[in-house]
């Protein structure tokens, strides 16, 4: 049962039709921009690593076109922001 619900979440991972769009990058880089300042306003001395995923997820954006990819960096920075909350 779980490989199928794996199996059939990857296709429609991969499905163009819930590519990642224009509209959900933007965001998701404000709500990246969000958590990051809430993160960093509770406690100032994390502001230079979160700078620095910040500059991680840009060199993605610098590197490649495809929104898929550079959704993807901004999910996992996400997560993290999320996770340090």
């Amino acid at each position: 049962m779980r490989r199928t619900i794996l199996a059939l979440s990857l296709l429609l991972a991969a499905t163009p039709a819930f590519a990642c769009t224009e509209e959900e990058l933007q965001a998701k880089s404000i709500s990246l921009a969000e958590l990051v300042k809430q993160i960093t306003t509770k406690d100032p001395s994390q502001a230079a690593e979160w700078r620095k995923r910040q500059v991680e997820v840009d060199r993605v954006a610098e590197r490649t076109t495809s929104f898929d990819e550079i959704c993807a960096a901004y999910d996992k920075a996400i997560a993290e922001a999320q996770a340090q909350q």
